[in-house]
């Protein structure tokens, strides 16, 4: 018998069925062939829908029985990974499941980010009880166990993706901190994901803690954020745009990442831009506006040294409200400086090794895409501003020493953008 999965999808106060993900075989690495299939009851309410109601753009509602030759990509979107996969595969190892994607999936994404979710293998929940910001800081990356071996429910706290450390939490009206799934919804004042370092090195504690800093820095040079991130201490809160705290209880958004919405489903693949961009137009509610801020991070990244650009580190947001977006900004920071050498994974083809595109082949392609798109114009506007980042990096707060490395860098794009013909 086919093992199946049930995805379920937040909306009202509350999670709903809406399709089930079916191992054909025996269930394990998910590059195993599988089918999708949406449930009929919640076909006949949202046909045709591909952003909120969604479980991808690449999979709108209907009745199809899709069959893939591996999981469908918004699935490895919903697996835990880095630190979060280790601590779920230690949940199964004491559970005598074996350690696989499937399992993972089944265990370790009841509680992701967006509004989707494998509903979980039920586990002790331990005790609902909030701690101070000061404790999180404290305990570091240790936090986690700390709680655990404490008694304090961790369910779903760490059901979220990347190579850093993270936790997933909820904060109430008293400021106190509690495991994202442990508060109920009605006591949620914020919510937060918590980033750690993701070594032990000096220069990982360093890219941690300037990117706040970045952030305002990509703020000021007109780039799509979302709210300021808060260092404290060796621990980064980013406060979450999935989720909104409204009169009527919370709401959460839908967020897919550049991956999903490709179909890539293979982690650290590499991607040509030139792809995304002619992918983005068909996904998104405002192509020509959504491109251009696509292109404008990437020249900024490029400036500031930010070269993990895998598919996961951009999103598109899908609110409850409806339609489907770029999303803001995330997991912006000063890569360049990782001890582990990370790497730009997705290229422009006029890209050579270690130097940045020509901007006007970049232009020259999207504008085969949408002729109609400002872009000319805003990455010469870009290129002008970037005049005055290296001063306007120091006064966000970044390390003096990061700002003057990559003046020269700051220098070339710019004179790059700025030598666009509009």
């Amino acid at each position: 018998m086919a093992e199946v999965l049930n995805i379920e999808l937040f909306r009202g106060g509350q999670w709903n069925p809406v399709a089930e993900l079916r191992a054909i075989g025996e269930a394990g690495s998910l590059g195993g062939a599988t089918h999708l299939v949406y449930d009929f009851d919640y076909v006949a309410d949202h046909i045709g829908e591909r952003g909120f109601a969604a479980v991808s753009v690449r999979h709108p509602v209907d009745l199809t029985l899709t069959q893939l030759p591996s999981w469908p990509a918004f699935a490895v979107d919903l697996l835990p990974q880095g630190e979060a996969r280790r601590v779920v595969d230690g949940r199964n190892l004491a559970a005598d499941r074996a350690p696989t994607d499937w399992n993972a999936l089944r265990l370790g994404a009841g509680n992701p980010v967006g509004n989707l979710r494998v509903p979980r293998i039920e586990t002790a929940p331990g005790e609902v009880r909030g701690v101070d910001r000061g404790d999180v800081v404290e305990k570091g990356d240790e936090f986690y166990a700390w709680a655990r071996e404490s008694g304090i429910a961790t369910t779903g706290g760490t059901d979220t993706g990347g190579a850093a450390p993270k936790l997933l939490m909820s904060e109430d009206e008293n400021g106190l901190l509690y495991t994202d799934g442990a508060l109920p919804d009605a006591n949620a004042r914020r919510h937060w994901i918590v980033k750690f370092p993701r070594g032990r090195t000096r220069r990982d504690s360093q890219v941690l803690a300037n990117e706040a800093p970045y952030l305002e820095a990509a703020r000021w040079l007109g780039l799509r954020c979302g709210a300021a991130l808060e260092y404290d201490s060796g621990a980064l809160f980013v406060p979450r745009f999935d989720r909104q705290v409204t009169p009527e209880g919370v709401r959460r958004h839908g967020m897919e990442s550049i991956f999903s919405a490709l179909g890539v489903a293979v982690p650290g693949a590499p991607l040509c831009l030139e792809d995304v961009v002619a992918a983005m137009a068909g996904w998104v509610d405002d192509p020509a506006e959504d491109v251009c801020e696509f292109v404008c991070r990437d020249a900024v990244a490029w400036a500031l040294g930010d070269t993990d650009n895998h598919g996961r580190n951009t999103a598109l947001l899908k609110p409850q409200s409806g339609g489907v977006r770029l999303s803001p900004l995330f997991d912006f920071a000063p890569m360049f400086l990782d001890p582990e050498l990370v790497k730009r994974s997705a290229h422009w083809r006029s890209e050579r090794p270690g130097e940045p595109p020509e901007w006007s082949d970049v232009c020259s392609v999207v504008e085969e895409v949408l002729p109609e798109a400002p872009l000319r114009p805003r990455l010469r506007e870009l290129g002008q501003r970037l005049g005055g980042a290296v001063e306007q990096l120091r006064v966000a707060g970044v390390d003096a020493a990061i700002a003057e490395r990559r003046a020269p860098a700051i220098q070339r794009v710019s004179a790059g953008l700025t030598r666009l013909e509009v």
